[in-house]
């Protein structure tokens, strides 16, 4: 099979096409097309009903699951069938006391151990497209672990890497891009707190980055209040000048907008 940078040709040669034609025959008097954004939904794989309300949404959203989880093999497999994008949720070490879960990749670590938590990560989601991190405030801010991490996802030819920018810091997608693994990263949270007034500000900024083209990155969590939004609003985005697309679609684009806040 085409690896991921062959499909990213082909999705860069389609846009371009696509671009220079009227869609079904229309002109421009029709308005443009919807601009492409990707949204995931992070954090998958402890809990089956949030997950499967998830993979339901009404929009090819990406989904991130966490590895060695309860549901997370369940889940991933549910939604591949569903035909959505998954990706591996990878835990990070992050600043302070906070648990990244099981597998999770640590300052601490040597290189074999780095690469052999990747490798069982990736084993314990069965069709990731990707990776993004999960917490990783700290490592992601350490260029010998995110060479190790990259190699590892090179060695594939098939996966991408999101940079959850949980750091300022983060060279995660320096890394990335110096071992040629095909890269962007997240410019909204939508639910730094879960307030519903809150989200629904974080997504009408996603949407206006969205409309503004580039393709926009937004990474939002299977809580209620954001599964309760996202089912209302989703089904609108079309008329908004806005289409969700898998992450991959967006990685194609080589991205590099500029990160708006950190996750908390």
């Amino acid at each position: 099979m085409p690896g991921l940078r062959a499909v990213c040709a082909a999705l860069l040669l389609a846009t371009a096409t696509a671009a220079a034609a009227p869609a079904d025959g229309r002109g421009e008097a029709d308005g443009p097309r919807p601009q492409p954004a990707a949204l995931i939904i992070d954090d998958l794989g402890n809990q089956w009903r949030p997950g499967v309300r998830s993979i339901e949404l009404p929009a090819p959203v990406t989904l991130a699951v966490l590895p060695h989880t309860p549901y997370g093999r369940q889940l991933a497999e549910r939604a591949r069938a569903a035909g959505r994008e998954v990706i591996l949720h990878l835990p990070m070490q992050p600043q302070g006391g906070s648990d990244p879960g099981p597998g999770a990749l640590r300052l601490h670590m040597d290189e074999p151990t780095v690469r052999e938590r990747v490798r069982a990560a990736l084993a314990s989601v069965p069709g990731a497209a990707g990776v993004n991190n999960h917490m990783g405030s700290l490592l992601t801010r350490h260029p010998g672990h995110m060479t190790w991490l990259m190699e590892e996802l090179a060695a594939r030819e098939d996966l991408y890497f999101i940079d959850s920018r949980t750091s300022p810091r983060t060279v995660a997608r320096r890394m990335a891009e110096e071992q040629g693994v095909p890269s962007a990263r997240r410019r909204v949270f939508l639910d730094p707190q879960r307030d519903p007034a809150v989200i629904a500000e974080q997504f009408e900024r996603f949407v206006s980055a969205a409309q503004d083209g580039g393709g926009v990155i937004a990474i939002g969590h299977p809580y209620p209040e954001t599964l309760e939004l996202l089912e209302r609003e989703l089904p609108r985005l079309h008329e908004r000048g806005v289409a969700i697309v898998p992450a991959s679609e967006v990685v194609s684009q080589r991205t590099s907008e500029p990160t708006e806040e950190r996750q908390p």
